[in-house]
């Protein structure tokens, strides 16, 4: 794994507690213009193989988000922003946002990806959306469903 300068950024909301100071927020500021599903039956067929093989990062969101995305692409900055992942919580909506690739055209993406628990204790995608940025053409400071140039 060749990550340059990595910075894991994490914004946890807790669920259920009251408080008189302002809300954390959850997401980073990036524009998403607008976005794609992404395929959930391939990373779920992932998660069901490290399930059958014992593996721990299933049961949690944010390792399982590391796993399925985190690791492969070359990039200077990864942030992970966690929502709904309080005690108890059900479901919990991990953001990724992968900035500085080692691409001629292709900057950065975005991943919103929504996770369900199931009776094992393990997660599930739900739902998963992805937009990319580019380091030339349109969308140099937002992301898009839109192929770079």
């Amino acid at each position: 794994m060749r990550w340059l300068g990595i910075t894991l950024v994490l914004a946890v909301l807790p669920a259920g507690c009251a408080s008189t100071k302002p809300a954390a927020r959850a997401f980073p500021d990036v524009v998403v213009e607008s976005w794609e599903m992404a395929d959930v039956l391939s990373m779920n067929q992932r998660i069901d193989a490290a399930v059958a093989e014992g593996t721990a990062w299933p049961t949690s969101p944010l390792s399982a988000t590391v796993e399925l995305l985190g690791g492969d692409a070359e990039t200077r900055t990864v942030s992970l922003f966690v929502e709904g992942a309080g005690e108890g919580a059900d479901v919990t909506t991990v953001v990724i946002v992968r900035d500085g690739f080692f691409n001629d055209s292709v900057r950065g993406d975005w991943h919103r990806i929504v996770y369900r628990r199931g009776a094992d204790g393990t997660w599930r995608v739900a739902e998963a959306r992805r937009a990319t940025r580019c380091w030339r053409g349109h969308h140099l400071e937002s992301y898009s469903a839109q192929l770079c140039p």
